[in-house]
């Protein structure tokens, strides 16, 4: 039979392929969860070290002390920085 229908030239349905994901892969929300945190945490870095050097500039001109806030500010974005790179490698890779 020229044209029948069968089994091995029908067409491929929706539901041959495997279901498609409702929400992203828990790694990736891992990895996405951290980039957020940590953008805001450069963004309130830099709002800090900012103002500290905007009020040293014009509350004591004459001594120079914004760069130990800099210095301070920069020890919780660094830890949080060594976090997000742990937790982002350890989602790499996957189980193949």
């Amino acid at each position: 039979m020229n044209g029948a229908f069968t089994f091995e030239n029908r067409a491929p349905l929706a539901y041959d392929s495997p279901m498609a994901r409702s929400a992203p892969r828990r790694a990736f929300s891992t990895r996405d969860n951290h980039r957020t945190w940590l953008t805001l945490h450069f963004a309130l870095l830099v709002v800090v070290v900012l103002g500290a050097f905007i009020a040293n500039r014009f509350l004591t001109p004459d001594h120079f002390w914004a760069h130990w806030v800099a210095l301070v500010a920069l020890g919780p974005f660094a830890i949080h920085l060594a976090i997000f790179a742990k937790a982002t490698l350890a989602t790499m890779g996957g189980n193949k």
